[in-house]
């Protein structure tokens, strides 16, 4: 099985040469672009606003230097991390490192790397989708339904209150699925179509089919 995000981005070709130049992707066949185990398909799209989908990750070997690296290339951080790179001691084994920066149009890349060691060989490529929830338990069945798989749940403790987080693969691939207390129980606020605006889902046990799920996610099974 694996995942394929969507990027839905207003210039296809202005968005295509940032991926290659900037982050490293190679152009595929139609629609798609290949970083290591990592594809996407870039869509034609028109609102700017990141949808129910937040961002994709990249597992890169050193946050800091893929973040040099990509800087030099005209790269912008993100806010979510404006003053570079943070980390997240209760993820895996000994935490991870990561920082946020602006893709096409906006859209959110992050840079993430397990610390302690845990480094693959083939990097850099595919770590995670990212989806935010207003019912984390909602949308983890509805991924089960699929066929992912559970891998780990992490509840992060912070001043705001609690954040659930939950890990499910599909393959080799991996969702992040994290509910933070802003937005625990209320209505979905998320645009229907927005930057990373649906996935792919190639080799689903489910068939062929579009499924919508929790927030109006949407997912093409293939």
């Amino acid at each position: 099985m694996r995942i394929v995000p969507e990027l839905a981005v207003r210039d296809r070709a202005a968005a295509a040469h940032m991926l290659v130049e900037v982050f490293g992707f190679s152009r595929g066949e139609g629609d798609l672009l290949h970083l290591g185990d990592q594809v996407l398909a870039l869509v034609q799209g028109t609102a700017p606003a990141h949808g129910v989908i937040d961002h994709l990750a990249l597992a890169v070997r050193d946050v800091d230097q893929a973040l040099a690296a990509a800087l030099a290339q005209g790269a912008r951080l993100e806010s979510t991390t404006p003053d570079g790179p943070c980390e997240i001691a209760e993820f895996w084994q000994a935490g991870v490192r990561y920082v946020f920066l602006q893709g096409p149009e906006g859209a959110r890349i992050e840079f993430c790397a397990k610390l302690g060691g845990q480094t693959r060989a083939d990097l850099p490529g595919h770590d995670h989708l990212g989806i935010p929830c207003t019912d984390i338990a909602a949308t983890e069945g509805f991924f089960l339904a699929l066929g992912l798989a559970p891998v780990a749940a992490v509840d992060l403790e912070r001043a705001d209150g609690v954040t659930k987080v939950r890990f499910l693969s599909a393959g080799d691939g991996m969702v992040e699925l994290y509910e933070p207390p802003a937005l625990r129980g209320r209505p979905s606020p998320f645009a229907d179509e927005g930057l990373w605006r649906g996935l792919r889902l190639i080799g689903a046990a489910a068939g062929p089919g579009v499924r919508l799920g929790p927030d109006g996610l949407r997912v093409t099974l293939g």
